[in-house]
């Protein structure tokens, strides 16, 4: 069928046809800091540079996305590109210039979406919500929150909160951010610093690059590895509405009222939650009612 179909890739809007599907990898050779404290330590990763993302591909084994069925309201298959290709919406689509209520993002003014890592920004609108709830659960001092390849969020936060979280992605080029770790979800628990950030983090916020339950369920033991121990975790996280059986499963998680609006993605995302959200309990106006 063709929910079905869409359990198994992500669609990005006007590209072209099917695609192979790439992962990167990133070397084993970490140091693990020496402490928490994003003052005293950066991180000089020693991932895979940009220019060489496609040497390592699936830890050797290069597969594609031949004779993956799509539907009829999915007519591309995007799930990564052999080209090194970087594509950007116009910030338009994005209101990354803000206007109204909302105040210009520099993430998305800035920062291109790169297809080989299959990376799609959130809209302006969507992040602000998504870092609200961030900001509101991190309010306490000491309180920790970890983006797992979720950048555009992490980006977003207000210094103070920032300080005190953690960006988890694959993707090189923020190497230098004092919170970045260089994180392959292939290898759930095996990241730079992973002894000494397991169990700290207060909350996880979660956009894997893939939608099937074999990615969710290494995404959801790196979740378990970082949260505090004892339960009363928070976890944020996006996929399509077709997954919340095993969300609710690996995760805790239920949908959310506010649906997330995600101007290159084909089909609609649903945002879930482990916890009661105001800030993911209203509409989203960018979002069309269903007829």
């Amino acid at each position: 069928s063709g929910h079905q179909s869409l359990t198994l890739i992500r669609c990005r809007r006007n590209t072209g046809a099917t695609q192979a599907s790439l992962l990167v990898t990133c070397s084993d050779n970490h140091a693990p800091p020496t402490d928490l404290d994003h003052s005293s330590r950066r991180h000089e990763s020693e991932c895979l540079p940009r220019n060489n993302l496609f040497e390592n591909l699936f830890c050797g084994e290069s597969r594609t996305a031949a004779a993956i069925p799509v539907s009829s309201e999915v007519s591309e298959v995007a799930v990564g590109r052999l080209s090194a290709r970087m594509v950007f919406a116009d910030a338009g689509a994005f209101g990354a210039e803000g206007g109204g209520e909302l105040k210009k993002n520099r993430f998305l003014s800035t920062t291109r979406e790169v297809e080989d890592l299959n990376q799609y920004w959130y809209s302006n609108r969507t992040i602000t919500h998504m870092a609200l709830d961030v900001e509101e659960v991190c309010a306490a001092e000491g309180t920790r929150a970890a983006f797992l390849s979720t950048p555009s969020v992490y980006f977003s936060l207000s210094k103070e909160v920032r300080a005190r979280s953690w960006c988890f992605d694959l993707d090189t080029q923020w190497h230098k951010e004092p919170g970045y770790v260089c994180y392959n979800f292939q290898t759930p628990v095996d990241f730079p610093g992973a002894a000494e950030l397991r169990g700290t983090f207060d909350m996880v916020i979660i956009d894997p690059p893939f939608i099937t339950r074999e990615v969710w369920e290494k995404y959801a033991e790196t979740a378990r590895f970082l949260l505090r121990p004892g339960g009363g975790g928070h976890v944020m996280a996006s996929t399509i509405q077709e997954n919340a059986p095993f969300m609710r499963e690996l995760l805790g998680v239920e949908p959310q009222v506010f649906q997330p609006s995600i101007p290159t993605l084909v089909y609609q995302y649903a945002l879930y939650a482990s916890y009661e959200s105001k800030n993911l309990g209203v509409k989203n106006p960018e979002i069309p009612d269903d007829d």
